[in-house]
């Protein structure tokens, strides 16, 4: 008997336990658009979202989607108020006004039908339709880079530069780097440790590489 009553006790004191947590913790239903990926402390997990908020831990989300800003939220304890919520991605306008290319931070050959004074001419003018300032040009070894072009968006910064080599004299052969870069927004442009290298580039010089090689090769 005595022995029921210990178990009955027992049995008592977890169901309260259980009910005080239970009261303890805070629910949220978390929803976004379509299509986006969604990570609850770092491990993906599908809509709609079921996020359990106690005293003792902080719950975080991040939403990632193509094309938008990627959203970060920390739910605490303390905070929580609503037990539904909506997130609404915002679209990147880094990513709206550049395109996806193969050209990026990749050498591309260029190749020269005119004498080489002339060429290089040719090569500066079309350059510095498209960039402001030059950095180094060295024409006696062929050598042309640009100074960082940098564009500010919402989410990041995207930074900009053309360099120039010469590969080949006979034939004439220029290779040509489109270097796009990106970093968080509001990062300095001499931050180089903050950027790295992106397959994308900036529509404005989406005619750049495409113009030298077809001016040069006339």
């Amino acid at each position: 008997m005595k022995q029921i009553t210990t178990l009955s006790f027992l049995l008592i004191v977890c169901s309260l336990l259980s009910f005080t947590v239970e009261a303890k913790s805070k629910m949220i239903r978390l929803t976004t658009d379509e299509g986006a990926i969604v990570f609850l402390n770092g491990k993906q997990v599908s809509q709609p979202v079921k996020i359990v908020v106690t005293p003792d831990q902080d719950m975080y989300v991040r939403i990632e989607k193509v094309g938008f800003i990627t959203q970060k939220r920390t739910y605490s304890y303390r905070d929580v108020e609503s037990k539904k919520e909506y997130i609404r991605l915002e679209p990147d306008d880094a990513f709206e006004n550049s395109f996806v290319t193969n050209i990026a931070n990749q050498d591309i050959d260029i190749r020269a039908s005119k004498p080489e004074a002339e060429s290089w001419i040719t090569l500066s003018r079309i350059i510095t339709g498209y960039f402001d300032v030059i950095a180094i040009t060295d024409k006696t070894t062929g050598y042309l880079c640009t100074a960082w072009s940098v564009k500010s968006f919402k989410a990041a910064t995207i930074r900009t530069r053309l360099i120039i080599k010469t590969s080949s004299s006979d034939p004439l052969v220029y290779k040509a780097k489109l270097v796009s870069e990106y970093a968080d927004a509001g990062t300095s442009a001499n931050a180089d440790e903050a950027f790295k290298k992106w397959d994308r580039v900036l529509r404005t010089f989406e005619n750049a590489i495409p113009e030298l090689q077809s001016r040069l090769g006339k």
